[in-house]
């Protein structure tokens, strides 16, 4: 899964920086009265970034399907952590996010190892609440580079 998640975020990296597609999202999502200008689309930009965004969580669920048995409720408990960890990387979101799952998802990880799960998740929220008190714009609201 790790292999997986790591191609996935190779595959969206290179999507949006190495395209022509990327180029329009990233604009139509940044400046969408500017796209317009310019003569983008933003509003079939947008639903086809909608789209890819779907279509990314779908495969999500497909990843998941040989560890958490298939059930309507079956994302639930990885939507929490995974919405924590966007806020927690703020407008940087693809690096960002990509740092936070790392650290967050890897201390509550080691620390379930040693510990307990529950000590885990603790570790997860408390390490979180930490970052959005220190950082509420983000971690990686300072940072020049977009992607």
């Amino acid at each position: 899964m790790i292999g997986v998640a790591a191609a996935m975020l190779v595959f969206v990296y290179l999507l949006m920086t190495k395209t022509v597609y990327g180029m329009k999202a990233r604009a139509s999502i940044q400046v969408p009265q500017m796209a317009q200008a310019i003569g983008i689309e933003s509003s079939r930009t947008n639903m086809l970034t909608f789209s890819v965004g779907c279509g990314l969580a779908g495969f999500a669920g497909a990843v998941l399907l040989p560890i958490v048995p298939a059930t309507p409720s079956m994302g639930f408990a990885f939507v929490i952590k995974a919405f924590l960890t966007v806020v927690v990387a703020g407008p940087v979101t693809l690096t960002g996010s990509a740092l936070t799952a790392i650290g967050l998802g890897g201390g509550a990880s080691v620390t379930a190892i040693f510990m307990t799960s529950v000590v885990g998740d603790v570790f997860f929220f408390v390490i979180t609440a930490l970052l959005l008190w220190l950082y509420p714009m983000g971690i990686s609201a300072k940072w020049r580079r977009k992607l």
